[in-house]
């Protein structure tokens, strides 16, 4: 037979037997025999070219990496090594290319490594990751006693104590790559954190020491027993057979759980959609969930498997008390048996570990019984037993090593078993466009950031927050809100209020006084206001103030939900937190500090107080008292309540002798990525509209927009607007005169580009969409009406809303644009004496929707 017959005949039936393998794959669900299955065939079409091409030849073919251990996937690359007994010459190179070429051809994707055994050994000396695949070498064919020699000459030179750190420093400089929103969203199943490859290192570690790497070999040799051996099993197949799906529903070597792929994924994996979440939820829950068994596994096996060749610092024991020692930086205990015999030590031991600043970690053979004992000891007894109660309530206390402690508990599961509230949460996913961690996770980072409030070392960060924090009297409330702020989510209905019983039931358990109980509860209950209200409503406002004071009530409230605050949004998404929210958190507590000090005023009297400050300043510049008449004539009565005093100032500075001018001016905030724009012309219809797609073709996102109209129908809207992403502050000053360029050419006549048709949606918004709400409140004022709008966020959206606003007639006289990375929290105070229609206020919400849903 040709080789080219011979080729068409492997190739069909390698497609054939790859189908099949696939097809059985999918009614099963085994990962393990699709790998046999796919192995089998693979290792036989190599095998036969092989003997086609190299058949006397002193050479040998080894499967090595993935191929090497049987672990193929649909589109994994096929690792393989060919050894020659001499140097290749010309000839044999260019056979070995033709030979890999076909491999190409019928799609196998090959990658060969290629050389002699000095020049192989000398490859895997210099490159750690070769040395890993070609550790798992497996003879295919050709010389066997060549692949012999090969493999033990390997051996020889391989540093084993070196191969070990090597692969742990790997491993964490690969967390490190990983680590950000995308691998958190769209998780590699092969390199985040808890994924295969961990496994993949956990055998390593254990092959290069002479160990068999199979799970129930390593369970024989006393390195795994029988429960880690059946949780490492359960999870390696978990993250198997999800990547082996990603790989056949993309048709590609895709590794990431992509917002594309994973309802497609979760569908094709028997997941389906009910009432409480979407089937990509719950194949996410429990992809989560498998890295989560994975990290707990390699917190005992990698240090296990690593002292068992060297310990990477000198062994300093330090006797402790009569049942603990220190040895190194690792905590232990004299008598294994400890946590059984006496169950309050499951919580005794994770307090001295706190109270020790220098101790990072329990030795694993403490590790491996204290997890046994805290899975079949903490319960509902445990929980009833006083001393663990006050022994929990001291961590939060003590304070120093909170977060690590917290984050230790949850992730061997103590966490949950001892707040069965906390166990629903652990890897709940929030498809809300904006929450980009699972809410355990997401809460622990809560704690970080408050705990970090509190740190001297991190003070430069949140000056204003740090000064607050420092000087709190109760901090240990403070860590106890961050826990149980959203301990309710996932329950339905409102999780605010849900979670003010589990927090008084806490409270009442671990022994907080009745002012501590009242303020937890508080804090639960009301650990939204601050931002709802800061980000929705015009906090220049007195009487926004009034109302924001007469919830909170006492000075300590506003401080402690102030700083739960700043903690909470920092740990929702980075692209939430930035310096502009700062400032409207910062001016909302002050604002309601002075109010709650005494020092009250009413809308009428803000007015007056402005109106003063404006003609003071106005005459320390000669500006007449004809003149200042003549302006406030201009500017109409409302406009010293719509505006605080430094935008008056700013306005009357740059209008002053030009009442009659069509103008645009910007300046930069100072220590901030935003910019303040104000726009005075005359006015039209459907301008908000076209100043919203100036913006939008700039790429700045509108945080704030206040519209304004004089008396002599010119607008006067002053707009405080984020840069994009990813710039360096030296580039704000050139988008700074970009943007005032572009609107000075507006106001003069130039017109955006028309932005009627809306800017594409992101990948997550289509794969992961909220249904967008819309809600009218009419104003105590006749004619008036609060606008609220949520919805997936996009480029153009404002300059679409306002477009169907301005085809209604209804005039935009202030909007409050709350931007959370992917979602949009849109509030516009309207003047539309229409709206007293339902009719009319349904044709909005039509007209919206619309706009919405494209």
């Amino acid at each position: 037979m040709s080789v080219s017959a011979l080729v068409t005949q492997l190739s069909e039936k390698l497609n054939q037997h790859k189908q099949l393998a696939a097809e059985v794959f999918r009614q099963r669900q085994h990962p393990f025999v699709y790998f046999r299955q796919h192995t089998e065939i693979i290792t036989e079409v190599v095998t036969t070219l092989w003997q086609e091409f190299f058949a006397g030849q002193e050479l040998c073919l080894l499967a090595i990496g993935g191929f090497g251990r049987g672990e193929m996937y649909p589109y994994s690359d096929m690792d393989m090594a060919i050894v020659s007994k001499n140097a290749i010459d010309d000839e044999l190179q260019q056979q070995i290319a033709t030979f890999v070429q076909i491999l190409w051809d019928i799609h196998l994707q090959p990658a060969p490594k290629v050389g002699t055994i000095e020049e192989l050994c000398e490859s895997a000396r210099q490159d750690l990751t070769g040395d890993s695949a070609l550790l798992e070498s497996r003879f295919l064919c050709g010389q066997r006693q060549l692949a012999t020699k090969f493999i033990h000459q390997l051996g020889l030179q391989r540093d084993v104590a070196a191969f070990i750190e090597g692969k742990i420093l790997e491993q964490w400089q690969r967390y490190a790559k990983a680590s950000g929103e995308a691998s958190l969203l769209e998780a590699n199943v092969k390199t985040t954190q808890g994924g295969l490859r961990d496994i993949h290192t956990l055998l390593w570690l254990a092959k290069v020491q002479g160990l068999s790497p199979h799970i129930h070999d390593l369970m024989k040799n006393a390195i795994l027993n029988h429960t880690e051996a059946k949780l490492l099993l359960s999870c390696q197949k978990r993250l198997a057979k999800i990547r082996i799906e990603l790989h056949l529903t993309a048709k590609r070597a895709e590794d990431r759980l992509i917002f594309d792929l994973q309802t497609q994924v979760a569908q094709n994996l028997g997941y389906r959609d009910d009432a409480t979440s979407r089937a990509s939820e719950k194949l996410m829950h429990d992809f989560y969930r498998a890295l989560k068994g994975v990290k707990q596994l390699s917190g005992i096996l990698v240090p296990m498997l690593r002292d068992r060749v060297y310990a990477a610092l000198p062994r300093v024991v330090v006797e402790l008390d009569q049942h603990y020692y220190q040895v190194g930086n690792m905590l232990a205990v004299h008598d294994l048996d400890l946590f059984q015999q006496k169950p309050e030590h499951i919580f005794t031991i994770l307090r001295i570990a706190q109270e020790h600043s220098d101790i990072i970690g329990l030795a694993p053979k403490t590790l491996r019984v204290w997890w046994t004992a805290a899975h079949q000891l903490v319960n509902e007894e445990f929980y009833q037993n006083p001393v663990n109660r006050k022994c929990f309530a001291s961590f939060f206390r003590h304070g120093d090593g909170l977060t690590h402690l917290l984050r230790f508990i949850n992730l061997y599961g103590v966490l949950g078993r001892y707040l069965p509230a906390w166990g629903k949460i652990v890897g709940l996913l929030q498809h809300d466009l904006f929450h980009i961690y699972p809410v355990d996770d997401h809460i622990l980072m809560v704690v970080r950031n408050m705990r970090r409030l509190a740190m001297e070392q991190h003070s430069h960060e949140l000056p204003f927050a740090s000064t607050l924090m420092h000087t709190f009297a109760r901090q240990h409330i403070l860590y106890m809100a961050a826990l149980f702020h959203d301990i309710a989510k996932g329950r339905g209905g409102d999780h605010a209020q849900k979670g003010v019983s589990d927090a008084r039931r806490f409270a009442e358990d671990h022994f907080l006084d009745k002012e501590e109980s009242d303020l937890l509860a508080w804090l639960v209950q009301q650990h939204l206001l601050m931002s709802t209200t800061a980000q929705k409503e015009d906090i220049q406002d007195p009487e926004v103030v009034a109302r924001f004071s007469k919830q909170v009530q006492t000075v300590e409230r506003l401080t402690a939900l102030y700083l739960l605050t700043v903690a909470d949004i920092r740990g929702t998404n980075p692209k939430i937190w930035n310096s502009w929210k700062a400032s409207l958190l910062e001016s909302l507590y002050k604002a309601a500090l002075h109010h709650l000090n005494g020092k009250q005023s009413n809308r009428q009297t803000a007015i007056l107080d402005r109106r003063q400050q404006a003609i003071h300043e106005l005459s320390q510049y000669h500006i007449s008292e004809a003149q200042q008449r003549e302006l406030w004539h201009i500017l109409g009565q409302a406009y010293f309540a719509r505006h605080e005093w430094q935008d008056i100032l700013w306005h009357l500075s740059k209008i002053i002798n030009y009442e009659q001018q069509a103008q645009a001016h910007s300046r930069l905030l100072p220590d901030t990525d935003t910019l303040k724009v104000m726009v005075y012309m005359p006015n039209r219809s459907k301008l908000f509209t076209e100043l919203a797609s100036v913006f939008s073709e700039a790429g700045m996102n509108i945080l704030t927009a206040r519209a304004y109209i004089t008396d002599h129908n010119f607008i006067l809207d002053t707009f405080i607007l984020q840069f994009p992403s990813m710039l360096n502050t030296g580039d704000y000053l050139a988008i700074q005169n970009k943007t005032e360029l572009a609107l000075n050419q507006f106001v003069n006549g130039h017109l955006p580009m028309s932005a009627t048709n809306p800017a594409k949606l992101s990948r997550r918004s289509r794969h992961m969409p909220i249904a967008p709400r819309i809600s009218i409140d009419e104003e105590d004022n006749a004619g008036w009406y609060n606008l609220h709008i949520i919805t997936a966020n996009r480029r153009f959206l404002l300059a679409n809303i306002a477009a169907v606003l301005s085809e209604l007639n209804i005039s935009i006289r202030f909007a409050k644009i709350t931007t959370l990375d992917e979602r949009v929290e849109d509030s516009f105070l309207v003047y539309a004496p229409q709206l007293a229609d339902t009719q009319q206020q349904l044709r909005l919400k039509n007209a919206l929707l619309d706009q919405l849903l494209l």
